[in-house]
């Protein structure tokens, strides 16, 4: 039967010669190796492929060298690699000096196979293989397929200008505790693409000990980005930090802070974003935040109605109108009457997002003038209190007539200087 198969490798027609090869691979028999590695060199592609299959199959080391040159054949180059791999530690080393060749696909496939192979004899070739931009991904991907072997390579190679931020990646990966040190002094790094590379790691790995020094990095303009996003991804030890954040100098940190509240979703950080409210810089990313953590924020926003800054309160509006709760309809309809006109447009908007009959009722018993038109007594206050002696009183009365829509406050605010 084995000759047979043998004299078939030869036949004139290459589907026969294909499916030799694929017999061969099932025959289990040592005698296969070498008619298949000659095989290897047939000129259809078709069966050059069942050849490298089917010694994959066999697991026999005199199969390593003919497959490392097959790795410059691309049409076979997938088979080959999975055949090395197939084979094992015999192709451990040679593999390792594929990843010198002159071909960048093949320095990528030997890559690839050591990944799959596990060996730890690879780690360092592949820390070198970092500096290779042609090969650089394949490698991070192998050394990440290693696994704790490469830990401590990759943490010495944080220190490699040419290799840093990979190697920051591939720990990201590896989420092994031992790199959280070294990854927050790399927050550090010159390179703006290794401190983002080790924000990203960092959230990655989760650990508690990178929360002070991610909230560090928000005030980084080029790592606010990765270092909020890290730190939702360190969750629960986040929050309390975040929220002292809220009252940072810088309002983009407090933006960013608001943000990751809003992501991570805790109710310990409701009433600090109601404050926030009060922050012009923050209050649309405050109000998202709410609007993201949930039922646990709508008892505190319907008291923010109630609040003297009218902002707050249309903020408020905005948010229970997102939320869609129930126990926010009583309070949006009173809303309605709110002294301020962009309040009670807020809380229209909101109550239209409602399905609720009361809704429909309180809408339908007032006409557009009466719940778009403040009470009359209150256009007479701020007129008046345009002509305070503190200047803060007279540009929010200024604020607020200006948005009434009241005929008197339009002459007002037309006519001569009021003070």
């Amino acid at each position: 039967m084995l000759n047979t198969l043998k004299v078939a490798l030869r036949d004139e027609d290459p589907e026969v010669r294909r499916a030799a090869a694929e017999a061969l691979s099932e025959s289990g028999d040592s005698r296969a190796v070498e008619p298949l590695i000659t095989a290897l060199k047939d000129n259809d592609p078709l069966v050059r492929r069942a050849a490298a299959e089917a010694l994959s199959e066999s697991g026999d080391s005199r199969a390593v060298e003919p497959l490392i040159t097959a790795l410059k054949d691309p049409e076979v180059r997938r088979a080959a690699k999975n055949a090395l791999v197939g084979i094992g530690s015999p192709a451990v080393e040679p593999l390792i000096t594929a990843l010198k060749d002159n071909d960048p696909l093949v320095r990528r496939a030997a890559a690839e196979a050591l990944s799959e192979s596990g060996d730890s004899r690879a780690v360092e070739p592949l820390i070198t293989a970092l500096k290779d931009p042609e090969v650089r991904s394949s490698a991070a991907w192998a050394l990440v397929g290693i696994g704790s072997p490469a830990v401590e390579p990759l943490i010495t190679a944080l220190k490699d200008p040419e290799v840093r931020r990979a190697a920051a990646w591939a720990l990201g990966r590896l989420g092994d505790s031992r790199a959280v040190e070294p990854l927050i002094t790399a927050l550090k790094d010159d390179d703006l693409s290794v401190r983002r590379a080790a924000a990203w790691a960092l959230g990655r790995l989760g650990d508690s000990r990178a929360v002070e020094p991610l909230i560090t990095a928000l005030k980084d303009p080029e790592v606010r980005r990765a270092a909020k996003n890290a730190l939702v991804g360190i969750g629960s030890p986040a929050v309390e930090p975040l929220i002292t954040a809220l009252k940072d100098n810088d309002p983009l940190v407090r933006r960013a802070a608001a943000w990751a509240l809003g992501r991570l979703g805790d109710s310990r950080a409701v009433e600090p974003l109601i404050t926030a409210l009060k922050d012009p810089e923050v209050r649309r990313a405050a109000k998202n935040a709410l609007v993201g953590i949930g039922s646990p924020a709508v008892e505190p926003l319907i008291t923010a109605l109630k609040d003297e800054d009218p902002e707050v309160r249309r903020a408020a509006a905005w948010a229970l109108g997102r939320l869609g709760d129930s126990r926010a309809v009583e309070p949006l309809i009173t809303a309605l009457k709110d002294d301020d006109l962009s309040v009670r447009r807020a809380a229209k908007k909101a109550l239209a997002k409602t399905h609720d009959p009361r809704v429909t009722k309180a809408l339908r018993e007032r006409t557009k003038e009466q719940y778009l038109s403040p009470p009359v007594d209150r256009i007479e206050k701020l007129i008046r209190e345009l002509k305070d002696e503190d200047p803060d009183v007279r540009r929010r009365a200024e604020r607020e007539l200006s948005r009434s829509g009241d005929p008197r406050a339009i002459r007002v605010l037309r006519g001569p200087r009021y003070w």
